[in-house]
């Protein structure tokens, strides 16, 4: 039999869609924190061979922590939440000491951070440092985490399918069982923290006293992303991969009803999802950078239908957003400045969100009121106009345009004459024949022009050596043609080929031998570099300095030049500008190293430098009677030394004479 194909249906069948706004903006992971203002804002970005958490002052748009993990290491998962400091937690500091000994604790927030390795760290704020790691419970990938408020107990789950209890405090394994369902990669914790809502591709509800399944609800067609429990823990929400409705299911005890609810529905697939902790509302952010609202999530219609009635309700059972917030660009209306996170906040007396807009680098935040502050009723539809933000370190679109029109005068090249060196000549008067006529009406060449402004070399040279100096060329090779292809086909892979060359002699070589046509484009493209990734200066920097020493005679010659160089002039500003910092920085280190280096010359030389200014010579003045006892003391005691020697020499001579008569007796 030959194979029997299926035409694709396009209602149930998947589709490639498009990436959503956070992985546009180079974002693994980013959450707020679990506070009713929202004060901070955590994401995770690619390093060069780690991931970089980095975490956001919400209120100020500063970076407040800044963590890298260990080489090769990758975060999988990032939950909000926090852990009793009694001072074990802090350095070994006097703060530290007195908080252990009075025994009072404090939270401390942190972010518990899941690794690929099968361990979890625990990040604090406060100390800047990894405090706490719950290591051997899994041996995969970590991918959730929840803990309870006071920081005691958290539960996990990795890609071996297990759930782990822990004893926060004091690291340790408390119990483990297997998942009751395969592929189970997300958990939540209800705010009474007696239940956990487990989900893969179906959710469970355990009930943790006892370990036991309370429900099971199955409704998604793909993985699930995200679960989010209501204020009075009576209503789940959930979304999942792929897909744009927000499921709503029913979380009491009390009953068995195991359908949804509700299915909130939006126009393109949901990234995120969140719950108010004061009202039964609910939001979600779409992969495209909006965002939807729903006052009243627990739409209870569905409850009342049963049997063959539920399948005519299907339809009537999905709500559309009561709200919907987007974010246009100042620059083009029809572009919309996608958002990147939202959260339910109580500013502004409630009925309000937190937004996070913008790039990795530098995100925006703001809060926008979604009811008619008169009326109080909800606004249908949210339109913002705000300026672009890109993934450069500062906005060199409005900034540099600004400091160039208030601080600058602007450049007017119409009414500048430029002079050479012909200009100055005077030419002496001299009978000239039809062959000289037909020279001088010749012009030069630049190569001609320079081979004669170095005649006195020449001429010199050739007294010497008798050879004529000739111009060396460069040995390197040159990237000439390669650089001249990608330019003209704005091919950037192979633009990059080429800058990743840094040898300043095969620069200057390509650079020197580039049409000049080609100079201005690749210089705005090396601008352009140079602002999106600062760490790639010292490669891009040797570009841009060949372009702008070999070719200052083109490059003063092109209109409007200091407008298209004022991006780089406030960039160079911008990073010039910490360096008096840094210097002060290292004079103040300097002094600090040089008290260091004294004092412990001092006091390893202690003993050499006292020992140095000891006298060799004292020399005593003594008075006419001290002078004249001495005198007699000193003539006192030679004559006793006299004496005993003269009664020696008796002794001696006695000796000798007695030992001469008794040699003679024999």
């Amino acid at each position: 039999m030959g194979k029997v194909t299926h035409k694709r249906n396009p209602d149930t069948s998947t589709v490639e869609t498009s990436a959503n706004a956070s992985e546009n903006a180079g974002i693994v992971i980013s959450s707020f924190d679990e506070s009713t203002t929202a004060d901070y804002f955590a994401l995770i970005t690619h390093a060069v061979d780690r991931h970089r958490l980095r975490i956001f002052n919400v209120r100020s748009g500063t970076v407040s922590n800044d963590y890298s993990a260990q080489e090769k290491e990758k975060i999988t998962c990032l939950t909000w939440g926090y852990l009793k400091d009694t001072g074990d937690l802090q350095a070994n500091t006097v703060q530290a000491f007195k908080k252990k000994k009075s025994g009072i604790a404090s939270l401390s927030r942190v972010i518990a951070l899941g690794m690929q390795s099968g361990s979890v760290a625990m990040y604090s704020l406060s100390h800047g440092a990894i405090v706490k790691q719950l290591m051997g419970g899994h041996t995969t990938a970590i991918t959730d985490f929840v803990m309870t408020k006071d920081g005691t107990r958290g539960y996990s789950v990795a890609e071996d399918n297990f759930i782990v209890e822990w004893d926060i405090e004091e690291g340790k394994e408390i119990f483990k069982w297997k998942a009751d369902a395969k592929n189970v990669r997300k958990l939540k914790l209800s705010h009474d923290e007696n239940k956990l809502a487990t989900a893969g591709h179906t959710i469970t509800l355990w009930d943790l006293t006892t370990r036991t399944v309370i429900k099971k609800f199955t409704g998604h067609a793909s993985a699930i992303k995200e679960l989010s429990f209501s204020h009075q823990d009576d209503v789940l929400v959930s979304n999942a991969e792929d897909d744009r409705y927000v499921n709503v299911w029913d979380a009491q005890t009390t009953n068995t009803n195991s359908n949804n609810l509700t299915a909130l529905t939006l126009e393109t697939n949901v990234s995120h999802i969140d719950f108010s902790s004061t009202e039964p509302s609910v939001l979600a952010v779409t992969d495209d950078g909006l965002v939807g609202i729903w006052e009243n999530a627990s739409f209870t219609a569905a409850q009342t239908a049963t049997g063959s009635n539920r399948r005519k309700m299907m339809r009537s059972m999905t709500k559309e957003a009561d709200s919907n917030v987007k974010i246009v660009s100042t620059a083009a209306e029809n572009t919309v400045i996608p958002i990147l996170g939202a959260k339910f906040v109580t500013d502004n007396g409630g009925k309000s969100i937190m937004i996070a807009r913008g790039s990795s680098v530098k995100p925006s935040f703001e809060v926008v009121k979604y009811v008619d502050e008169a009326t109080g009723a909800i606004l249908p539809q949210i339109t913002l106009s705000r300026q672009p933000i890109t993934n450069y370190l500062i906005d060199t679109s409005s900034i540099a345009a600004n400091n160039l029109r208030t601080t600058r005068k602007a450049y007017d090249e119409s009414a500048v004459t430029v002079i050479g060196n012909t200009d100055f000549t005077i030419k002496g008067p001299t009978m000239a024949n039809d062959d000289n006529e037909q020279e001088e009406n010749v012009e030069l060449s630049i190569e001609q022009k320079l081979q004669s402004l170095d005649v006195a070399d020449t001429t010199q040279s050739k007294k010497k050596n008798n050879k004529k100096k000739t111009i060396d060329t460069p040995s390197a090779g040159s990237l000439r043609s390669v650089l001249v292809q990608a330019l003209h086909t704005n091919d950037a892979g192979l633009l990059e080929a080429c800058l990743q060359h840094y040898k300043p002699d095969v620069i200057d070589n390509t650079i020197r031998k580039l049409p000049t046509e080609y100079l201005i484009p690749l210089l705005l493209e090396l601008i352009t570099r140079f602002q999106e990734k600062p760490i790639r200066a010292p490669v891009l920097l040797v570009w841009i300095k060949s372009v702008l020493l070999i070719h200052t005679a083109y490059l003063m010659t092109v209109p409007d030049l200091v407008g298209k160089l004022s991006n780089f002039y406030q960039a160079l500003d911008t990073r010039l500008g910490v360096f008096p910092k840094l210097l002060a920085l290292r004079g103040r280190l300097d002094i600090v190293q040089s008290q260091v280096n004294v004092k412990s010359y001092s006091n390893i030389n202690d003993k050499q430098l006292q020992r140095a200014q000891l006298p060799e010579n004292v020399y005593v003045e003594l008075d006419s009677d001290d002078e004249a006892e001495a005198e007699e003391m000193l003539s006192m005691d030679e004559d006793e030394d006299q004496g005993m020697s003269s009664d020696e020499d008796m002794d001696h001579d006695m000796s000798e004479s007695e030992e001469e008569e008794s040699e003679d007796g024999f």
